[in-house]
């Protein structure tokens, strides 16, 4: 697919559609609610450091500290299929650059469109963990959002997402150690993919044919043809908030469970926890627990039960340097985690069985739970300081066209990004 075609696509995008700038709304608090609570924890004020101290507080800095530290929760949205988590760079490098907000959420809703489109293309989940696909698409949802935001023309907007992609494979390993590589892979993607977007202003040119059939295969061996049918201009629609820090393969389990707790199972009384899953969502959150690795216990489905059980408040808890309860560990050992081939909606549905004295009881949790997502991020804002709980609130009037929230959510996340002082303020 020629970056043209795909450009032109996204050109479709009308960021006056008061139903899309609604959705534009719901993620830019959503994303600065991650970064607020990203600032506050010991790894994400070390990226924000490094950012700070490298960067000579330049805009591309603020947003590729940003973009690491909004990823760096996992409590930023996701869009399932694809694993495409394109919140956290479209929205810094939107915010970086919009001067109004119909160009803003066209911004950010093209930057959600391309990022979904590559990481579907080549190949979602099925290229994990080969293939980090959130990554592998990182550097064109920041290129097409700074591009877009900077008023470009549809050609500018194609050089700048081929020059972005040019040299990207998506692969980063498996880093260990704090600060982890990980989360300054995704920063140094954003990085490259606003310096892409300057770069086409200066009219540097790239190869448009850069998507051909055997580029994207050599990406990854689940990977495709990139085609039409991939890019959606409305897939912001599809991307999801996260009700707390998780890995996203496990949050239908801890909803299913969490409702059985709600419906009166007391959790001291539970013998035992069966949880069905997909086949493709078992490995993620059935690796061995770790309680020193913050990845691992974000991810291991067993502890997130424990959590959710005894400690719900740390099901909010980015940070995860202070030690769990003896009664959260015992119960992850409660925990099995099974492959379920009935269980084939693309939403990772989930089925938790309990034995409770000899009895079982059991939920299944759909994707859509038909929960309202502002009610998720109202729950996300309130479990941030006040004054930046208050700061978001008034980033909403997004949704009535409000000019100043626009400027608004810029000085928030440059606050939070350029602020040595940021850990303790946003803690």
């Amino acid at each position: 697919m020629n970056a043209r075609d795909l450009v032109s696509i996204l050109s479709t995008i009308d960021g006056g559609d008061k139903g899309l700038r609604d959705l534009v709304t719901l993620h830019t608090a959503d994303a600065l609610a991650c970064l607020a609570a990203g600032a506050g924890a010991t790894e994400g004020a070390l990226l924000l450091d490094f950012y700070r101290e490298t960067g000579a507080g330049d805009a591309v800095s603020f947003a590729a500290g940003a973009s690491a530290v909004i990823r760096f929760t996992e409590w930023d949205a996701i869009h399932v299929p694809s694993c495409a988590t394109p919140d956290a760079m479209a929205v810094p490098a939107a915010l970086s650059f919009a001067q109004d907000i119909s160009t803003y959420v066209k911004a950010v809703a093209a930057g959600h469109a391309v990022g979904v489109a590559l990481s579907e293309a080549v190949g979602g989940v099925s290229a994990l963990p080969e293939t980090w696909p959130g990554l592998f698409a990182a550097p064109a949802v920041a290129a097409v959002s700074a591009a877009i935001a900077m008023g470009l023309s549809d050609e500018q907007v194609a050089q700048a997402l081929v020059l972005s992609m040019a040299g990207s494979s998506g692969r980063n390993g498996r880093p260990s150690g704090m600060p982890s590589a990980r989360w300054l892979a995704i920063g140094e993607a954003t990085l490259k993919g606003i310096r892409a977007a300057l770069a086409a202003k200066a009219g540097v040119k790239g190869d448009l044919d850069l998507f051909s059939p055997g580029w994207m295969k050599g990406q990854a061996t689940a990977a495709v043809a990139l085609e039409a049918r991939h890019v959606d201009p409305g897939a912001i629609a599809r991307v999801t908030a996260k009700p707390f820090v998780s890995a996203r393969q496990g949050i239908n389990a801890i909803q299913a469970f969490s409702s059985l707790v709600q419906k009166g199972v007391d959790a001291a009384d539970i013998e035992s926890a069966q949880v069905f899953l997909p086949p493709v969502a078992v490995p993620v959150v059935s690796r061995p627990l770790t309680a020193e690795d913050r990845l691992s216990t974000i991810a291991h489905l067993g502890l997130q039960l424990g959590i959710a059980a005894f400690e719900p408040a740390r099901q909010m808890d980015v940070d995860r340097s202070r030690p769990f309860g003896a009664d959260v560990l015992a119960f992850a050992k409660l925990v099995t985690v099974s492959a379920d081939e009935s269980l084939v909606d693309e939403g990772w549905p989930a089925r938790v069985v309990v034995s409770v004295k000899g009895q079982t009881q059991e939920a299944v949790w759909p994707q859509n739970s038909g929960e309202d997502p502002q009610a998720v991020l109202d729950r996300k804002i309130a479990s941030l300081a006040p004054a930046v709980a208050r700061t978001l609130q008034r980033i909403e009037a997004f949704a009535s066209g409000d000019p100043v929230a626009i400027a608004e959510a810029r000085s928030l996340m440059r606050s939070l990004t350029n602020s040595p002082a940021s850990k303790s303020e946003a803690a």
